[in-house]
């Protein structure tokens, strides 16, 4: 990456976060000689992460780290815990059938891609990591969706008619009774999809995991053979997460 590309108001705030984590407990002078910024532009830069709980004043007036960070890396945590159960698992799947493999997750309200596994096949399914979607959309929306907290398909379903909303009650219940989610072209014309369900310690679900096929590949026979190999993966992700039923 060249400098061209990074932003230099960031470089410096990420620079002085790590001078906090590397020496905590020092005040504005000190941070200011230690990255060798003004001290006005360090003073801002210090407000900054103090209102998002990334760093705290101490009542000297030092700076340590904010609680914040925590949470960034539990999360980190969590999804690096995640992809790793899921190449641990992936592996039987891309044998048995060389099919393109996705996990997404909700984020703010859409369905991100957060890894996958690519068919060595020509013609193929081709999804990016980064690929964000509406929650709703496609066999992983639909599936995140109905297995979301409460307080998410409520407001999902606030802009929704009296008649969608009952439609999609009925869809959701029917994804949960199922434990899975399928979508036949309904993003990508020729595209069969089946989405599964992956659980955490607490019983959430925390992602989708979902196999992609072309049509010309997806006869009903080898569909239930990847129903049934996809529901018994995603049981052992779960498993490797901490869940239990």
């Amino acid at each position: 990456m060249t400098k061209q590309n990074t932003i230099s108001c960031v470089a410096e705030t990420l620079k002085l976060l790590n001078i906090i984590a590397k020496f905590p407990n020092k005040g504005l002078s000190e941070l200011t000689r230690l990255s060798e910024l003004n001290k006005s532009r360090t003073f801002r830069i210090l407000c900054t992460l103090t209102e998002h709980h990334f760093i705290y004043q101490t009542k000297d007036g030092s700076y340590q780290l904010g609680h914040q960070l925590l949470i960034l890396g539990q999360a980190v945590h969590n999804q690096l815990s995640l992809i790793q159960a899921v190449e641990n698992v992936s592996e039987r799947l891309s044998l048995l059938f060389n099919e393109n493999l996705q996990l997404r997750v909700i984020e703010n309200n859409e369905v991100v891609q957060i890894w996958r596994k690519v068919s060595s096949q020509s013609l193929q399914v081709r999804s990016m990591v980064g690929n964000r979607r509406p929650l709703g959309a496609g066999a992983a929306g639909k599936l995140l969706l109905a297995f979301a907290e409460q307080s998410v398909r409520e407001s999902f379903l606030v802009t929704c008619s009296q008649e969608q909303i009952q439609q999609w009650e009925r869809d959701c219940s029917q994804i949960q009774q199922d434990g899975l989610s399928i979508s036949k072209g309904e993003l990508t014309q020729g595209v069969c999809a089946i989405a599964v369900p992956i659980f955490n310690t607490q019983g959430q679900c925390i992602a989708s995991f979902s196999m992609s096929i072309p049509d010309v590949r997806a006869e009903d026979a080898k569909l239930v053979q990847i129903i049934t190999e996809m529901k018994q993966a995603a049981e052992k992700i779960s498993t490797l997460l901490g869940y239990k039923k």
